[in-house]
């Protein structure tokens, strides 16, 4: 098994070491907001942030590779974290990105193919490889290729997939299986690389930071609920399209949060009474390997 350090190691082979940012979605800037859950949430789970009364949220929007200084018109995976503040001071974690689907059952065929994609002649040799170790790679990559080539107007026009699955606990013991999904509340097409150029390294930040100027944005949270025989232990399944779905929560961010601590770390595994976690092996690799990053960039 890779280790969590050789995991980062991989990582900065792939885009660079970067002193002072985070090993993966390292351009990205913060934002303070809210989070208010509905009342499905409150009946499928007792966890505080989801029985309807607001709690702050801090929020960052990124791109999800490594180095700090690509352009925002580069193909690229785009980055939703949110820290929910809890009344007890508290913290519980959201950490989603635009691809729609997670092709591999551990973290080893991810960190193969962040290898694999590195620009060389030996690249395109590797693909059908990786493909047949991990036949879903096949499968959901028309989704993925989309969700990565297509330039977005704004981060806030983008859905958001957190790929794992949780158990949400309600005040009355019932338990359900869910994956959730941020929905973006405004319905804008994707840009061509040409218009994404001419506007600039940065359009999508620029953007939204113009866009919150005018009004805050919202995401609505939506949860997927497993039925029989969906396993939310391997993060590369893939449920079934007509399971119940419900919106359970609207995320407002308001303003950039010039005052943010950008040393914070968005766990997945950051849970609070009412979710618990799934043994999904990616799942629970991930806070490790976010130390040894956290570690290495504030000690930069």
């Amino acid at each position: 098994m890779i280790s969590p350090d050789q995991a980062i190691e991989a990582i900065e082979e792939r885009f660079g070491a970067h002193a002072g940012h985070r090993a993966l979605h390292a351009k990205g800037t913060l934002y303070s907001g809210t989070f208010t859950g509905t009342p499905e949430a409150a009946r499928l789970t007792r966890a505080a942030h989801m029985q309807g009364e607001p709690v702050r949220a801090t929020v960052r929007f990124s791109n999800g590779g490594g180095d700090p200084n690509v352009p925002d018109h580069s193909p690229d995976v785009r980055g939703l974290a949110a820290s929910f503040h809890l009344p007890d001071g508290s913290r519980t974690d959201i950490v989603a990105q635009t691809l729609p689907h997670y092709p591999f059952p551990d973290q080893e065929g991810f960190l193969q193919a962040l290898k694999d994609r590195k620009p060389n002649p030996g690249s395109l040799v590797r693909l059908p490889a990786l493909m047949v170790r991990h036949p879903r790679v096949a499968r959901t990559l028309p989704a993925n290729m989309k969700a990565m080539i297509s330039l977005p107007s704004s981060f806030a026009a983008r859905s958001y997939y957190p790929f794992h699955a949780y158990k949400w606990i309600a005040g009355g013991g019932s338990e359900h299986w869910v994956r959730y999904t941020w929905r973006p509340t405004i319905d804008e097409p994707a840009v061509s690389m040409r218009a994404a150029r001419r506007l600039g390294p940065d359009y999508l930040f620029e953007e939204l930071r113009e866009r919150l100027a005018r009004g805050p944005i919202r995401m609505e949270l939506e949860a997927q609920v497993a039925g029989e025989g969906d396993d939310p232990h391997d993060p590369s399944s893939i449920w079934p399209k007509d399971r119940e779905r419900s919106i359970v929560g609207t995320l407002e961010v308001s303003a950039l949060d010039p005052d943010a601590d950008e040393s914070i770390v968005f766990d997945p595994m950051r849970l609070t009474d009412g979710i618990e976690p799934s043994d999904d092996p990616v799942l629970r690799y991930r806070p490790a390997a976010y130390a040894i990053s956290h570690e290495r960039r504030t000690s930069a």
